[in-house]
């Protein structure tokens, strides 16, 4: 993983775990400015905040450091969006991987 991927495996996590920035930011004890700021790269957390980051989103600090384009990591991001998606959305969810997999 490139250190600058960093930022967006910070939002991937975040949106995964249907937290906004704010709700992140508050959670964590950081203000959601910050929260931005390194999502977007401008600012690069230290690994305690990393820390109090994998702890509130519930997943392994490796998790901000892994190849997105592995195909394990593909299918563990995967299961994780699903296993954290609200039973209201889960139809929705169907219905595009059947979407995704018919254009094959």
């Amino acid at each position: 993983m490139k250190y600058s991927s960093l930022g967006s495996a910070i939002r991937r996590y975040r949106k995964v775990a249907g937290l906004t920035q704010a709700e992140l930011g508050e959670r964590s004890g950081f203000d959601p400015k910050t929260i931005s700021r390194f999502e977007t790269g401008t600012y690069t957390p230290s690994v305690d905040a990393l820390l109090v980051f994998a702890e509130v989103l519930g997943i392994k600090l490796k998790a901000f450091f892994t190849d997105q384009d592995d195909e394990d990591e593909q299918r563990a991001y995967l299961f994780g969006v699903i296993h954290n998606a609200p039973s209201h959305a889960l139809g929705d969810l169907i219905a595009a991987v059947d979407r995704a997999l018919s254009k094959r």
